[in-house]
């Protein structure tokens, strides 16, 4: 059993248990207390957890994040029509942040019309993308620790890089949104790429499909302030009033 699959069944037990110590989870998966520890730390660092003497019990506002492949096909339609949306908004000559993400990746596929465009990504499907369509652009790649189950570069060697660059807009997914907590997302180490690619850019377009709206994940990345823009399928009329009164403008799909 690989680390991130260990880690997920780590998080599942814990959601049934409530609690569990190092010996029985390093009996349970069969493997070192050592190894325990640190799945246990790293879970901890995420926000899935909270370590205890000996162990670890459950964090109340923690979420487990489904790999890239688990959320790919899922609302697939909604957000192909949301990457059209925003592939609109760029224009000839742009230079542009794209997040990983299983919306924003739909972006590429309606950008073959464009001129000179520089992309930026720490994405891998993302750079797959380009290569598959034969995208003519300038394409800059944040290096990094890659995360094997989103698929993205990330750590402070992507955080660093990213720092330099300066975009016109940044394209950026969300895992949950609400008028109280913004754009929310459950990896700390994810969420650092997205803020750092907010404060790089000239607009800001946070990207995502019904089913996000009043989701809460554990790292907010975003302040309403810091948003200009939400392309999404679907809003409820207060929803879209009050964010209009953020300056926040809703451009639906």
């Amino acid at each position: 059993m690989f680390a991130e699959e260990r880690r997920k069944e780590i998080i599942l037990l814990l959601k049934k248990e409530k609690r569990a110590s190092v010996n029985e989870l390093s009996k349970e998966f069969d493997v070192s207390r050592a190894t325990i520890r640190r799945d246990l730390s790293e879970l901890e660092k995420d926000g899935f957890l909270r370590r205890t003497h000996g162990g670890a019990i459950l964090s109340g506002s923690s979420k487990l994040e489904p790999t890239f492949k688990e959320k790919e096909d899922k609302l697939a339609t909604e957000k192909k029509k949301i990457g059209e949306k925003a592939a609109e908004i760029i224009k000839d000559g742009d230079t542009i942040f794209i997040d990983a993400g299983t919306t924003t990746r739909y972006i590429i596929n309606n950008l073959k019309n464009k001129k000179d465009l520089t992309i930026v990504t720490h994405a891998l499907h993302i750079i797959n993308n380009i290569n598959e369509i034969n995208l003519e652009c300038e394409l800059v790649v944040i290096g990094g620790n890659f995360k094997w189950s989103t698929e993205a570069m990330i750590g402070p060697m992507a955080e660093d890089y990213l720092k330099k660059l300066r975009v016109d807009k940044s394209f950026i997914g969300s895992n949950g949104f609400t008028l109280s907590s913004s754009a929310t997302t459950p990896d700390l180490r994810e969420a650092k790429i997205k803020e750092i690619a907010l404060e790089i850019a000239g607009e800001n377009f946070v990207l995502f499909d019904h089913s996000k709206w009043e989701e809460i994940y554990f790292y907010k990345f975003a302040e309403l302030s810091q948003i200009d823009f939400i392309i999404t399928d679907s809003i409820e009329e207060s929803k879209e009033r009050k964010l209009n009164e953020e300056k926040i403008e809703i451009i639906l799909a």
